[in-house]
């Protein structure tokens, strides 16, 4: 009687304890870990199926003109030191989300959970490093427009941001700049040391040679 009562109260938990996960039990343990989570924080459950929360700030939409193109309103992320408290907050709870998860997890559970994460990590490992080759050996293509190699290399930043790997806005800059055709050679030249380029974003960088493309094809 002892074992039951000892093995209910695990799979209920309590108000500082998540439910433990029992195999036979897993709806009623689905139910009760989502209500011990929204206790926690109402909005904890949006990361069940999201990715962790970035904050971000919205840039606003500059209108062509004159020789300038126009760039569109767009979304960046926010530098830390820019964070307000709820950004912190949000931030917060993706990583107390997945240490509420693991101590909810009984121990043959946990030990099957790290075989699968370590195939996983073997994953993540070779698309970062097929991602960093793309990234260094980038170029625009033959015949491509400006726009076209922005997007494809948009593209590949965003693929390789989600491996983890993170670039600065001077990296990136000074990459985008390299990967254009010869004709671009003189402006690339005189950007890359005259502007400070860790303090422009990619879409400013775009937006810039965009407005002199005409002059340079």
């Amino acid at each position: 009687m002892a074992v039951n009562s000892n093995n209910s109260f695990m799979s209920i938990g309590s108000q500082s304890k998540p439910p433990t996960l029992i195999r036979k039990e897993f709806q009623q343990w689905k139910i009760r870990m989502i209500s011990f989570l929204e206790g926690i924080h109402p909005r904890i459950t949006e990361f069940l199926h999201n990715p962790p929360y970035i904050p971000v700030k919205i840039i606003p939409r500059v209108s062509a003109w004159a020789t300038t193109a126009e760039i569109p309103e767009h979304l960046e992320p926010k530098a830390i030191g820019q964070w307000d408290d709820e950004d912190k907050e949000l931030v917060s709870l993706a990583p107390k989300y997945k240490r509420l998860l693991i101590v909810a997890l009984p121990n043959d559970i946990f030990i099957d959970l790290l075989k699968q994460l370590e195939g996983g990590t073997t994953t993540l490992k070779n698309n970062r490093t097929m991602c960093i080759n793309e990234y260094h050996e980038f170029k625009a293509k033959e015949g491509e427009s400006l726009k076209d190699t922005y997007s494809r290399f948009n593209i590949l930043t965003s693929k390789c941001r989600r491996t983890g790997l993170i670039r600065t806005n001077e990296d990136r800059n000074t990459l985008f700049l390299k990967s254009l055709g010869t004709e671009w050679l003189h402006l690339t030249m005189f950007m890359r040391t005259n502007k400070d380029l860790e303090m422009m974003s990619l879409a400013d960088l775009y937006g810039s040679l965009a407005s002199l493309e005409p002059q340079v094809l």
